[in-house]
């Protein structure tokens, strides 16, 4: 069995380290090597890869010193990151030894190019700044709103067992406002609680279950709102990407009472 850890890293970003019975490990998204070092230091552990999700500073600054370092580390990313050694489009499978297979999704939409990693065997997605427990990634000048929809939508197929291994712990603030967009949805209010009392303890709120998600996320529920978003902003939604856009675009500006 391969072992999930979420390293704190920056104010809000998580490391994701999945680490191999063979003390093994893939890192995702490295933002800080420092920080990555000290842990496989601290716990006698070889890094062997890394997966890059999208070419943010919070995810790519580690790279430079890491390709110093560990020159023989396969990075697997696409063709906008430096130190890149695989480039990857999306759809690809692939099969890396001590940890079995992934899948890589293109999930395009808070930038022009961003990826997923899906481990089939144990189901952990590994989706940087895509999709949050509770919220989406907001969309950038190179970002699309529309293909974040298909791109979040692709990820829903994925199975409901899935863990979510989000780069950002957003999950209080995002659930705010879904319970501002669902103040109804006694599932929402119930996760709300439970993340609340984690983050009391410095827990962290991730990964979460895709299943919960479908249930409390509202960029995930565009399909039962279409209403309650014509109510909010008084713009027309015919269809679930464009309560979707519309979603988006309100909460960028939404502040909490």
């Amino acid at each position: 069995m391969l072992k999930n850890i979420a390293v704190p890293m920056f104010n809000d970003n998580y490391l994701w380290l999945l680490i191999s019975p063979q003390k093994t490990v893939i890192a995702v998204d490295v933002g800080d090597y420092a920080l990555l070092a000290t842990y496989l230091q601290a716990h006698n552990l070889q890094l062997t890869t890394v997966f890059i999700t999208h070419h943010h500073h919070d995810h790519i600054t580690g790279l430079a010193e890491l390709h110093k370092h560990f020159p023989d580390v396969t990075i697997y990313a696409a063709k906008n990151i430096n130190y890149a050694t695989r480039i990857l489009t999306g759809g690809e499978l692939l099969n890396i030894s001590d940890f079995g297979r992934f899948l890589v999704l293109d999930v395009k939409g808070h930038t022009a190019i961003h990826l997923a990693f899906y481990h089939l065997q144990q189901q952990l997605l590994y989706c940087g700044d895509s999709l949050f427990s509770g919220g989406c990634g907001r969309i950038f000048p190179d970002g699309n709103a529309e293909h974040l929809f298909d791109s979040l939508q692709k990820i829903a197929l994925l199975p409901n067992n899935t863990q979510v291994c989000a780069a950002h712990e957003y999950t209080l603030d995002n659930l705010k406002f879904a319970r501002h967009i669902e103040p109804n949805n006694l599932k929402l209010q119930h996760y709300q609680n439970i993340c609340q009392l984690r983050r009391k303890e410095n827990l962290a709120t991730l990964p979460s279950l895709l299943a919960t998600e479908k249930e409390i996320n509202p960029f995930l529920r565009c399909h039962l709102l279409k209403e309650r978003m014509q109510t909010l902003t008084h713009q027309t939604c015919l269809t679930n990407k464009s309560t979707f856009c519309t979603l988006r675009a309100y909460k960028n500006n939404w502040q909490p009472n």
